[in-house]
């Protein structure tokens, strides 16, 4: 009896884990991040790897200090931080021959249910891009989109993140990542700033799910006839 029951608290135990799990990259904790006062790539703030809470990362992710400047010391803050001290931009690539900083790609398997945006601050005469959005994709093709108005409400100053709910994803299957697009105000107004990523593991196909029920019905069944028949015996 003791035996059934650790197993059926253990497939408890799996089944809750595979539907809630969940990990936000808050860029807080890279191994070797710039300080707070610049800005280096996801790649080199990452100990040389683009590999971060479960994410690929795309290489044109730059990782900033909230104390980052472009014209220091009096300039404006690039950006501000949702998390304590860190955040990421949009920097510019070579893309299939084209450099760009549009269409940042993520690769995971992982469901991206939020993220927070907002506009960041140049040399204190504009912000750049005004919207952002977020495809869930399945190789290239696209399944779902999520899009959000990044606001320029202070003038000469970044502006604080906005939440981008992006949990109906949740209800998408076969994610293989996600890529950002945005738009630019003007030429020299195309980034953004983005902090706290919050991903979950994929929630389990109707088919999984009832694998998974059936199993756990089977064991407490068992359970049952082994009380049953222990109930039964002569003392």
């Amino acid at each position: 009896m003791k035996r059934v029951s650790l197993l059926v608290a253990a497939a408890t135990c799996v089944f809750t884990a595979t539907v809630q799990a969940a990990v936000t990259a808050s860029f807080d904790n890279l191994p070797t991040a710039p300080v707070l006062t610049d800005a280096t790539g996801l790649f080199f703030a990452n100990n040389n790897s683009f590999d971060y809470q479960g994410v690929t990362w795309d290489a044109r992710f730059r990782v900033v200090g909230d104390a980052y400047r472009i014209a220091p010391p009096d300039g404006p803050l690039f950006g501000l931080p949702k998390s304590p001290h860190y955040f990421v931009t949009n920097e510019t690539g070579t893309v299939g021959g084209a450099f760009t900083n549009d269409g940042l790609l993520m690769s995971t398997a992982l469901v991206l249910t939020e993220a927070w945006f907002g506009q960041n601050e140049y040399y204190g005469f504009g912000g750049g891009a005004d919207e952002v959005t977020i495809h869930a994709l399945h190789g290239s093709s696209i399944l779902g989109s999520v899009s959000l108005a990044l606001p320029d409400d202070t003038l000469g100053q970044p502006e604080p993140l906005r939440k981008i709910d992006t949990s109906a994803f949740l209800s998408l299957s076969g994610i293989t990542g996600y890529r950002i697009d945005r738009h630019a105000q003007g030429q020299f107004s195309d980034s953004w700033v983005a902090d706290n990523f919050v991903f979950q593991s994929p929630v389990p196909e109707a088919s999984t799910t009832l694998l998974l029920m059936l199993g756990l019905g089977g064991l407490i069944a068992v359970r049952g006839q082994v009380l049953y028949r222990a109930h039964r015996l002569p003392a």
